[in-house]
């Protein structure tokens, strides 16, 4: 064999190796318990399913180069389990399009979710996903993934699909947990998304029919500031008690742990907004009120982190409403 020959092979199975799609997109999530109590299914852009399908009550395995399967350490004489179920799904090679990640609760609980996703060249691509949250018995939740494996294409978007329930689901998943205060601390808080919800309600109603942009945008003004105060009553408590046994304040400053105060200036700031009347109108009259000075209240920092990132994304969703 001539060394043209030779050089002509080496070249072809260079080329034939630089090509090859090393792109892949990969999830993993468990319920921090030894079963499993969350699973997930992925829809491409196609409509393919891969994972479990509540709807069907089954696996389905539609995504071409696609995997799905429930990893565990178990002793092998035993059987016994030694780690935690973690759900696995990937696919690979990966097409660029828009994908659906839909997480379903068996049970109550809170999760952790994690996930890689490589370009063509086999490179990791920083994608934000990966988090912990809370999810209800027989309830989902909604992630829009829109992603390119070609290298130097944008870098990958994601979007929370969170609704009002979400945040009613947080708060009653947390309790369950231990990491929220009592019924009356949670069922506070939950009256303050209802009326955020009522007042969202209406701007929904009279959207269609106004079409001054700048009037739907004062609408949902409100229901964001609601929102905002919500979360700023969790980052309060939390400075004050952050678990439920020996609280230790983490307040530099009494201002910093007072609600009262903060329920004041946020009237104050906001008193000229008709929703925001609306809003104290019915507040002033919770039953919060005579309960406040004897309820248990406590947000531990990692209820703090996962209440506070899903009202983010509601805020987010109702803001490109009025936008």
């Amino acid at each position: 064999m001539n060394l043209f020959v030779v050089k002509m092979i080496l070249f072809l199975c260079f080329s034939t190796l630089r090509a090859e799609d090393l792109s892949s997109l990969n999830f993993a999530i468990n319920s921090l318990s030894t079963n499993t109590y969350v699973q997930i299914l992925v829809v491409d852009s196609y409509g393919n399913k891969t994972g479990f399908d509540p709807i069907l009550s089954k696996k389905v395995r539609n995504i071409k180069n696609s995997y799905y399967g429930i990893d565990v350490i178990s002793n092998y004489e035993t059987g016994e389990t030694i780690t935690p179920e973690t759900v696995k799904l990937g696919i690979t090679p990966v097409e660029s399009g828009t994908y659906t990640v839909i997480l379903f609760g068996l049970k109550s609980t809170s999760y952790s979710l994690y996930s890689e996703f490589y370009n063509v060249n086999g490179d990791m691509i920083l994608l934000p996903i990966s988090e912990i949250g809370y999810i209800t018995q027989n309830s989902t939740q909604s992630y829009s993934l829109h992603l390119d494996p070609t290298p130097g294409a944008p870098a990958p978007t994601i979007t929370k699909i969170v609704i009002f329930q979400t945040l009613r689901d947080d708060f009653n998943v947390a309790q369950k947990l231990n990491q929220i205060g009592d019924d009356r601390f949670v069922n506070s808080l939950i009256r303050m998304v209802n009326i955020a919800e009522k007042l969202y309600n209406r701007c929904e109603n009279v959207k269609e029919k106004v079409k001054d942009d700048k009037h739907k945008k004062l609408c949902y003004k409100p229901v964001i500031a609601i929102l905002e105060l919500i979360k700023k009553r969790l980052e309060i408590v939390n400075r004050i008690c952050d678990n439920p046994g020996e609280c230790k304040s983490k307040c530099k400053l009494k201002d910093e742990c007072d609600e009262e105060r903060a329920f004041d200036n946020f009237r104050k700031e906001n008193i000229k907004e008709e929703g925001i009347k609306e809003f104290f109108s019915e507040w002033d009259k919770d039953e919060w009120h005579k309960h406040k000075k004897m309820c248990k209240r406590f947000v531990t920092d990692e209820a703090l982190k996962i209440i506070s990132e899903d009202i983010d994304w509601l805020i987010k969703s109702i803001s490109n409403l009025s936008l």
